[in-house]
C-alpha cells in the first residue's frame, strides 16, 4: 500500500487528560489526531494540464452515478451563473449541506492504496477541481496565517504523541467562533493555517465566513486551555502519498513515502525547506507553480 512509514501511531505517552478517559470509555467515537495515512491526498503536480483534459470526462461519469453528486453541482451551476470554471464551481458545490460529508467520507479512506483509489473512489474529477481551486486561490502564508480560524466537531479527538497532523479531508473552520461552536462541542480547534482559502464569496453559506483547509496541510499540535481543545499551526509544509494518481503515477507516490517520512522527522529541528521539497516532488512543478503565482498577482 502507498502509505508513509510514519502510521497514526501515538509517539509519546501524556499524562491522562479528560479526552483520553473519553476515549477509553467509547472509542468509536474518538479519533486520534495524526497524519492520516488512508486519505487521499494527492496535490496533481506537474499534471494539471493532462488532469484539466481528462477530468470533464470523469465528472460526467461520476455525476451520473451520484444522484446526490449530479443535484449539488446543477444546483451550483445555477445559483452561480457568472462562475463558468469547474474550479470555481467545485468550492461552491463544496459549500451544500448535502454533499460535502460524503465527499469527506471517501476522502478519508481513498488513500490506502491506488488500486482502491481508481476502484472505489467515486469523485476523482471533484478532488481534482477542488484542490486545484485551493491552490491557485491560495495566498501569503504570513497573511492567511495570522488570520485565526475556528473548527468544531461532535467527534472526541485525542493527540498522545508529539508527531504532527494533517485534517486528511477537507476540512471546514469558520473566523466565527460562534459558527464554528455550533458544528460541534466535543472538540474545538483553534487554527492558524497557510494553504487554507477564505470562500465566503463562493459559499451557499456566506454569514458563515468559511475557510476551507486542504487534505495535505501539516500542522504542529498544541493542547488549548479550554476543554478538549487544541491549538493547530501550520507548519507551511503539505505532504501527500499520491502524486498524478489517476496518471498511473505509483512511482512519484513512493518517492513521496519517502519525502513525508523525511518530513516528518526533519520538521522538528526545522532544516527541510518548501523548495527543497518541490525539487524532489517533480521536474515539471515550475510550471504549475508559475501558475499559481500569476494568478494571485491577478488577484
Amino acid at each position: 500500500p502507498l502509505t508513509m512509514p510514519l502510521r497514526a501511531a501515538c509517539l509519546a505517552a501524556t499524562p491522562p487528560d479528560r479526552s483520553q478517559t473519553r476515549c477509553r470509555a467509547d472509542p468509536q467515537q474518538c479519533v486520534e489526531l495524526s497524519m492520516m495515512d488512508d486519505a487521499f491526498d494527492d496535490q496533481y503536480m506537474g499534471c494539471a494540464e493532462e488532469m484539466d483534459e481528462i477530468a470533464p470526462g470523469l465528472l460526467g461519469n461520476e455525476t451520473s452515478k451520484s444522484s446526490v453528486f449530479s443535484t449539488v453541482w446543477e444546483k451550483s451551476k445555477l445559483k452561480w451563473e457568472r462562475v463558468k470554471k469547474e474550479i470555481s464551481l467545485a468550492i461552491i458545490a463544496y459549500t451544500d449541506n448535502g454533499f460535502h460529508s460524503q465527499l469527506n467520507a471517501a476522502v478519508r479512506e481513498a488513500g490506502t492504496s491506488r488500486a482502491h483509489y481508481m476502484a472505489s473512489f467515486q469523485f476523482k474529477a471533484f478532488h481534482y477541481y477542488l484542490t486545484r481551486a485551493l491552490q491557485l486561490l491560495r495566498g501569503r502564508c504570513d497573511v492567511m496565517y495570522n488570520m485565526t480560524v475556528y473548527r468544531g466537531v461532535f467527534v472526541s479527538f485525542q493527540h498522545t504523541g508529539s508527531g504532527h497532523s494533517r485534517f486528511g479531508y477537507f476540512a471546514s473552520s469558520s473566523f466565527d467562533i460562534g459558527v464554528a461552536k455550533k458544528f460541534g462541542m466535543a472538540t474545538l480547534f483553534t487554527i492558524h493555517t497557510c494553504f487554507g482559502i477564505e470562500i465566503r464569496n463562493f459559499s451557499h453559506f456566506q454569514e458563515e465566513e468559511e475557510v476551507l483547509i486542504p487534505v495535505h496541510e501539516i500542522f504542529s499540535v498544541a493542547r488549548g486551555q479550554e476543554g478538549n481543545s487544541f491549538v493547530l499551526r501550520s507548519t507551511n509544509r503539505a505532504c501527500s502519498h499520491f502524486n498524478c494518481a489517476y496518471l498511473g503515477g505509483e512511482s512519484w507516490a513512493e518517492q513521496e513515502k519517502y519525502l513525508c517520512g523525511a518530513l516528518q522527522g526533519e520538521l522538528r529541528r526545522g532544516t527541510l525547506t518548501w523548495g527543497l521539497a518541490t525539487r524532489i516532488w517533480s521536474p515539471h512543478l515550475k510550471k504549475d507553480i508559475l501558475e499559481v503565482e500569476k494568478v494571485q498577482k491577478n488577484d
